[in-house]
């Protein structure tokens, strides 16, 4: 077999060829590997600059949420400020004293449901909030029914009227009916209970229902003052 003689010449040419090849081969493959490093590093870093522009987002929104957060505050304080922290049974009586006394309706009958909770809330030592329920009978000129709304919209506690009803007693040109009202607290809240004027509730059935200066009250007053009078 004949063989193939390659000139020194041929020979270099050849070791040329086979440096580029490999040097081509060592480029594709390093360059692609380089690629895919460079993509990966091009993608992370537009996740970092967009969590950067979130961050930079928030901070140049802190003091407008921090002004928010303050305004929910202090929405709330006010809130509570609206709501004694207690309505004791002995106020409630106090109320319906003054009630006859400003409107001059006579109460026929009264009833307390006391300390009925609304809403219960979270945190530490939390508000619960509450309410007591009167449920009254009444009977008033048109003039007085009027001011029966005027006088309870004029109370400084928090109060709804859920139920009212009325009829026209014709024969003693009056209305007659019933009514629900319902007065709200908030316990555990910061707020100190102010007490309402009286330091004692008269007692009696003439002491709840009937005003100080009511005629036949005095009457019989004076009756038994000039009995006791007689007794001496």
């Amino acid at each position: 077999m004949k063989k193939i003689g390659i000139t020194d010449s041929e020979k270099k040419l050849l070791f040329i060829v086979l440096a580029l090849v490999i040097l081509a081969a060592s480029y594709f493959f390093g360059f692609t590997k380089l690629n895919d490093a460079a993509a990966a590093i091009e993608a992370s870093n537009q996740q970092d600059a967009s969590e950067l522009s979130t961050l930079e987002g928030m901070v140049a929104n802190q003091a407008a949420t921090e002004k928010e957060t303050q305004g929910y505050k202090d929405g709330i304080a006010e809130i509570i400020k609206k709501y004694p922290c207690d309505i004791p049974q002995e106020k409630s009586i106090y109320l319906i004293q003054e009630f006859q006394n400003t409107v001059g309706t006579d109460i026929m009958s009264i009833g307390f449901t006391m300390d009925k909770i609304v809403q219960r809330f979270s945190g530490d030592n939390p508000s619960v909030g509450k309410y007591n329920s009167l449920s009254l009978s009444y009977a008033c000129d048109y003039d007085q029914f009027k001011e029966l709304f005027k006088y309870i919209g004029e109370f400084k506690d928090r109060t709804t009227v859920p139920t009212i009803n009325a009829t026209y007693d014709q024969t003693a040109g009056k209305l007659r009916g019933s009514m629900i009202f319902k007065m709200y607290y908030l316990t555990n809240t910061d707020k100190e209970y102010e007490d309402f004027p009286p330091t004692e509730i008269p007692a009696g059935k003439a002491g709840i229902f009937y005003p100080d200066d009511w005629s036949p009250l005095l009457e019989l007053e004076d009756l038994l003052d000039e009995l006791a009078n007689g007794l001496q």
